[in-house]
């Protein structure tokens, strides 16, 4: 079974670089939808205190410590969807997916930089740093692709359910999805990952080829 807390022992750099990108990156995410909603003419999330990258507040001490154990974690911003329009909350749920999206892009282009000025300048760069940007750019499109997912509770559900009528889904078949998702992430992650890094470095390839 893949604990990732092992990681702190086997490989504490690599332990350490995740930690550094995926709670930065699901805060910034969940904080995209607090803002969003302000935006948008819902204060819901701001009055409870989500205008912030706290982990504490985006996340909460169960999400982190799940993430510690078995690199399994979520954020949670309360929205109240009857202040919104259809567009506004459309707006809402995929703003967070699209702070992924950005993050990998950013990340991509950081590396691509990077292997350029290598390649044509001789720069030298660190080689913590080339890490953390592959690790970034990897768990941000992860994140992206997971969240988009037509999923109850995630992005995508968000905004094909102000398109499509739901209902007839309840709160307990909600709690049945979420759960029965994150067994299957639990499982499939690594295969999720290896398709994400392919992404990347199949970016990178052709960009400098």
């Amino acid at each position: 079974m893949n604990i990732f807390l092992s990681n702190l022992y086997d490989n504490p750099t690599y332990f350490l670089l995740v930690l550094l990108s995926v709670i930065p990156s699901i805060c910034l995410h969940e904080y995209s939808h607090a803002q969003t909603a302000l935006w948008m003419g819902d204060d819901t999330a701001a009055q409870q205190g989500h205008l912030t990258l706290n982990p504490l507040r985006q996340m909460g001490w169960t999400s982190i410590i799940t993430f510690l154990i078995i690199g399994i974690a979520w954020g949670m911003v309360p929205v109240n969807r009857g202040n919104l329009t259809r567009k506004g909350a459309v707006l809402v749920s995929f703003s967070g997916p699209l702070t992924n999206l950005g993050l990998f892009l950013v990340s991509t282009a950081a590396l691509l930089v990077m292997i350029l000025l290598m390649k044509y300048f001789d720069l030298r760069f660190p080689e913590l740093l080339y890490s953390y940007f592959q690790i970034l750019g990897i768990y941000n499109l992860v994140l992206f692709f997971l969240n988009m997912l037509p999923i109850p509770g995630l992005d995508g559900w968000g905004i094909l359910s102000e398109f499509i009528s739901f209902k007839n889904v309840n709160s307990e078949f909600i709690k049945g999805a979420m759960l029965l998702f994150m067994l299957a992430v639990f499982v499939c992650i690594g295969y999720l990952y290896e398709a994400s890094a392919w992404v990347l470095y199949g970016i990178l390839a052709l960009a400098v080829n």
